[in-house]
């Protein structure tokens, strides 16, 4: 009774990662493999018009859309400040002296490149919006809950 259980489990894990796993069109993963030959942890979804690649490269984690040809749509990345642009760093640290960067999200297009940057204090939270003229914009601001 067990080994059919057990027998059952590995089949219905079988089926389904045979269902998860998408079926990228070869153009697709060699544009990708030519952009990042070092990445690792990949995963790819499909969905109807794009493929999605998430992945680690460099130490970064990026999450890349392509159209079913092969061609990028999109990428967002999620890093610390060590890979910010000179000038929007030193842009950060003359406005906002006392606040510790937290974490950025770029998100880059065929047309532009945002940069999404969390900064903290003691007391608050802040949300920056930068574009690559390190443009600052304050797109959200919370106060910390105080601990008790």
């Amino acid at each position: 009774m067990k080994k059919n259980l057990i027998f059952s489990v590995c089949l219905l894990a079988l089926g389904v990662s045979s269902y998860a796993s998408p079926s990228v069109d070869d153009k697709v993963i060699k544009s990708f493999k030519e952009t990042f030959p070092g990445a690792q942890e990949v995963k790819w979804e499909e969905f109807s018009d794009n493929y999605v690649v998430n992945f680690v490269d460099l130490g970064m984690r990026e999450r890349i859309s392509y159209d079913k040809e092969g061609n990028f749509i999109n990428a967002t990345r999620y890093y610390n400040e060590g890979h910010l642009p000179l000038n929007i760093l030193f842009r950060l640290r003359k406005k906002y002296p006392t606040q510790k960067i937290f974490g950025v999200t770029e998100i880059e297009s065929d047309v532009t490149i945002e940069y999404y940057i969390k900064l903290e204090d003691d007391n608050n939270w802040i949300t920056l919006k930068s574009d690559n003229g390190a443009n600052l914009q304050v797109i959200e601001k919370y106060k910390k809950a105080e601990e008790k």
